[in-house]
Order: C-alpha cells, then sequence, then structure tokens
C-alpha cells in the first residue's frame, strides 16, 4: 500500500494548497485575453475530459478483474457457493462456509463499490462545466474588444474627414456677398459634424465599459472555477485515497483471518474439486489483493 499512501499524502498536500489559494485576492483590472487564452482553456477541457474518463475506466476495469477472477474461481467449486450465484438468497454465506479464496474475492468487490469514486467524477465535471463557461465568456470578451477596436478605426476615419472639411471650408476664399450668405450655414454644418463625432465618442465610450466590464467578468470567472473547482477536484481524491488506502489494508487483514489451513481446504472436497489448485495458484490469487494494493 506504500503507493497508495503516497498518493494520499499527494492530494491532501494539492488539496492543502487549493485551500489556501481560495483566500487569494486576485487584483481588479486584469488584462486582455487572446486566442492563446482560448486555446489553453480547450485544452484544460480537454484534459479534464481525459482524466476523468480515465478514473471511470479504472474504477470500471477494477471490477471487471474481481468480477473474472470471481468467476474463474467458481469453475472449481460447486454450483451452490458459485461466486455469481443467480439465486444468491439460497447461497451460503461465502464469508462462512465458502472457500477463503472466492470469499476474500466477495469483500474485495463489496469494498471497491463502497468507494467514493462518484464524487470524484462529479467534481471533474462540475469542473469541466466552469472551463466550458469560461471558454465562452472568453469569446465573448473578443468580441466586445474587437468591436472597441472597429469603432476607435471608424472614429479615426471620421476625424481626419472631419478636419478634411473644415480646413476647405475655413480655407476657402469668398466675396463679401457670399461670404454675408454661407458663413452661417457653413459654422452650422461644421457644428452639426463636431456633434456627431461627440455623439460617436460617447458610443465608444459606452462600448469600453461593456468591455472593461467583460474582462472584469471573465477574471472572476477564472479565479472562482480555478479555487472552487480544483480545490472540490483534489478534496475528493483525498476522500477517495484515504478510503482506497484503508480498504486495501482492511483487504490483507480481511484475506489474512479468511485464509483456512492448507489441510483444512484439502480436507473439504465439498467445496472445491478434485482438480484443486496447485501451490503456484493459490500463491497468485491469495497474492493478488495485497500485490494491488502495493501498486
Amino acid at each position: 500500500m506504500r503507493n497508495w499512501n503516497i498518493m494520499s499524502e499527494s492530494h491532501e498536500t494539492q488539496k492543502r494548497i487549493m485551500f489556501e489559494v481560495t483566500s487569494f485576492n486576485c487584483p481588479a483590472g486584469g488584462k486582455f485575453r487572446n486566442d492563446s487564452h482560448r486555446l489553453a482553456t480547450l485544452q484544460l477541457e480537454a484534459e479534464l475530459h481525459n482524466w476523468r474518463s480515465c478514473f471511470v475506466a479504472y474504477i470500471s476495469e477494477q471490477k471487471a478483474y474481481i468480477e473474472a477472477l470471481g468467476g474463474w474461481l467458481s469453475q472449481f467449486i460447486v454450483p451452490e457457493v458459485e461466486f455469481f450465484s443467480k439465486n444468491r438468497s439460497s447461497a451460503p454465506a461465502l464469508g462462512v462456509n465458502g472457500p477463503p479464496l472466492l470469499a476474500t474475492c466477495h469483500e474485495w468487490l463489496a469494498s471497491l463499490k463502497k468507494l467514493p469514486n462518484e464524487a470524484v467524477t462529479c467534481a471533474l465535471k462540475s469542473f469541466g462545466k466552469d472551463i466550458r463557461a469560461l471558454w465562452v465568456q472568453q469569446g465573448e470578451e473578443q468580441k466586445r474588444k474587437r468591436k472597441v477596436d472597429g469603432l476607435a478605426k471608424e472614429l479615426e476615419r471620421k476625424v481626419l474627414a472631419f478636419q478634411r472639411t473644415e480646413s476647405r471650408i475655413l480655407g476657402s476664399k469668398l466675396s463679401d456677398h457670399e461670404l454675408k450668405v454661407n458663413v452661417r450655414n457653413r459654422i452650422e454644418y461644421l457644428e452639426e459634424r463636431k456633434n456627431l463625432l461627440d455623439m460617436f465618442r460617447k458610443i465608444i465610450d459606452a462600448e469600453k465599459v461593456k468591455h472593461h466590464s467583460s474582462m472584469e467578468e471573465t477574471q472572476q470567472i477564472t479565479v472562482k472555477g480555478f479555487q472552487t473547482g480544483f480545490y472540490s477536484v483534489f478534496e475528493s481524491l483525498a476522500e477517495f485515497s484515504k478510503a482506497s488506502v484503508k480498504m486495501y489494508a482492511d483487504l490483507v487483514t480481511y484475506c489474512e483471518t479468511a485464509k483456512a489451513p492448507e489441510n483444512e481446504e484439502e480436507s473439504e472436497p465439498n467445496y472445491v474439486e478434485e482438480m484443486s489448485f496447485s501451490h503456484k495458484e493459490r500463491f497468485i490469487i491469495r497474492s493478488t489483493p495485497r500485490r494491488l494494493a502495493q501498486e
């Protein structure tokens, strides 16, 4: 169980670190998230999905292995004590009357089903949803950034056009009669164009405020997601590792106490067929829980 103990200690350390991160106050503001940030977010989401899939596969394969081992052992005993009997209510209790090897498999599978693996998968799934929400928000922030940049370029063009018009009007030579007639109209025209520019600047300022708010929202989702999401993942993994350590320790103890002496096994032909296991086969079967616990 050395590896499981190391894993449990590692997850406890990760859990403690993430608990400290939850009290970290990120400074307001931040910087614009570009395409590289969105790509990193997608990669993180993919890694979380793969992490969850591997964990689910690990649990499933462990159960399948124990069931296969129990099914194989059942081939060497009479039907009424088979490991996977269809009529479980009529079968004798394996821990009392059944062969110790088969009873160990039964206890192993029952213990494995009690592990808190669902909490781990739920935490990973929930964190994955938070990362997806972050990716969507980053896209919204980019849209607002592009809109602000586009409006800013349009404002530059409008300002240049206004300056050219203003220079042309103010620099034109008019007779006294034309000056008296057109000067008021030209001044009103320039004032109207200037007011339009001021209105356009206000529109840009409003869009900049929206973009800044979007940046703050992205930052809040990022900080909250990593603080709560990662903490939940490592918290569930710490509990799972701790439960696994206890499970294998209890299983080794159960295997030692439930194991009958060699002469008792040989004196119970009603459970084991004449084609009994060799000494090497018995050693392999009995050492399997201990070996997996060490892994």
